[in-house]
């Protein structure tokens, strides 16, 4: 594991980290698990929590007992729908739902010249870092079309540590799920979870809240 005085880059995922765009998702996912009659709980939400639509609405499905009775057709169109209802939650978004402390974290990135991007698993990112009006630190964003794999896959990480010009061993990655932390660390890159440790447990740092981000905590947190 390399030393943190290396480390040039940070990868950020977007939802739970940057913002609570989560909620919206979340909200979104319910409403199509109720219209399917399928149960919603605090396991399934944690368990499609940074994955792409396909790969959360198959989740939804086997939940419900459901996973061989849609076609491929019918899980697009179902996702199409929970991604206008979305959509209409998205339109609300501005830059009072980004997250505690990220505003001076990136500040203090920035101000290090420290290389930053955004790694989300949403194919919304680019409207939603409009949204927050954030584009200034955020030039870059890993464009899902360029990746073979979503999370948990080390693609989108990998392809993040790449667009910055980094190896994996100069950049962290920080996201808020299971599926975020174990991508960054198929990735080979040190890993941050912010949220619940014993949820997060794979990570090799972890925060209970982004507040607690900045580049002394991180340090101090540095695995040895």
């Amino acid at each position: 594991m390399s030393d943190f005085s290396k480390v040039k880059g940070v990868l950020f995922d977007l939802n739970g980290i940057i913002t609570d765009s989560w909620a919206y998702h979340s909200k979104s996912w319910q409403e199509i698990a109720a219209q399917l009659g399928i149960a919603w709980s605090s396991q399934l939400e944690e368990g499609i929590k940074g994955r792409d639509r396909i790969d959360s609405l198959n989740a939804i499905l086997a939940a419900g007992g459901m996973a061989d009775q849609f076609s491929a057709d019918q899980k697009e169109a179902l996702a199409d729908k929970k991604n206008a209802i979305y959509q209409t939650m998205l339109d609300k978004m501005n830059p009072g739902d980004i997250l505690p402390g990220i505003m001076p974290f990136l500040d203090e990135l920035v101000a290090n010249h420290y290389k930053i991007i955004i790694a989300s698993a949403s194919a919304n990112a680019p409207k939603e870092i409009r949204k927050l009006q954030v584009e200034s630190y955020f030039p870059l964003i890993v464009d899902l079309k360029e990746i073979r794999h979503n999370k948990p896959a080390p693609d989108v990480f990998a392809k993040a540590a790449e667009m910055l010009h980094l190896a994996p061993d100069e950049c962290v990655g920080i996201d808020d799920g299971m599926v975020g932390v174990e991508s960054i660390n198929a990735a080979g890159i040190v890993s941050i979870g912010v949220g619940d440790p014993k949820v997060l447990k794979e990570a090799a740092i972890n925060f209970m809240t982004t507040r607690e981000l900045t580049l002394a905590n991180i340090a101090q947190a540095w695995p040895k």
